[in-house]
């Protein structure tokens, strides 16, 4: 791909107006007919281009004097904005949780059934986690409904099923969805083009 072109046809997410409403989260998709509604609405429209944002932030620049600047995972995390470096700290705190859930020694045929205790610790604090790691903001509200109630929705499906003891990529596309949400309310910093997608990338979905 040539660094030197300039991506101007990359769309960008829109945050949610103020006036936006808050609901529990429900399950939409239960059959066929559901996943056609689905891939013609907003919601599929914004998960694309939340993906093209993200990947065309990692796309090398040609910078002023004809160098070209790129990035790679594992690169050491510098100047992240608060909401990266929360999300970072909050993820550390989820993996920390595997220590208090040692692998059941039992047999088994499909996942370790540890997974199941993890997953009721990682549900019983989630709502901290939210309160301790979001911006204040997203976790009030006047209607009943904050943002938070939806938003932790995301959080707990992007690390697989309890009940079937597996993971794959609708878990993948929740924790992306997750991220999303938090874009489209604001919460990141506004930052030059691409800066704050790449330490997205770099440090939350790759930590």
């Amino acid at each position: 791909m040539d660094p030197s072109v300039v991506k101007k046809d990359i769309p960008t997410l829109q945050k949610i107006q103020d006036d936006h409403t808050f609901s529990q989260p429900a399950k939409k998709i239960n059959e066929g007919s559901d996943v056609d509604f689905f891939l013609s609405s907003k919601a599929y429209k914004d998960i694309v281009t939340w993906i093209l944002m993200l990947n065309a932030s990692m796309f090398p620049r040609k910078s002023d004097d004809g160098s070209i600047k790129s990035w790679h995972i594992g690169m050491p995390a510098k100047d992240l904005s608060p909401m990266v470096a929360s999300l970072k700290a909050m993820i550390g705190d989820i993996d920390a949780m595997i220590d208090q859930c040692p692998p059941d020694t039992g047999p088994r045929r499909f996942g370790n059934i540890a997974f199941r205790d993890w997953y009721a610790m990682l549900e019983s604090k989630a709502d901290d986690l939210l309160q301790k790691y979001l911006p204040e903001k997203l976790c009030k509200t006047s209607s009943g409904i904050s943002p938070a109630i939806e938003i932790k929705a995301y959080l707990l499906g992007s690390w697989g099923s309890a009940q079937r003891l597996d993971y794959g990529t609708g878990h993948e596309l929740s924790f992306l969805a997750f991220l999303a949400c938090l874009w489209k309310l604001d919460a990141f910093e506004q930052r030059e083009e691409g800066v704050e997608e790449r330490a997205i990338v770099l440090h939350v979905v790759h930590p």
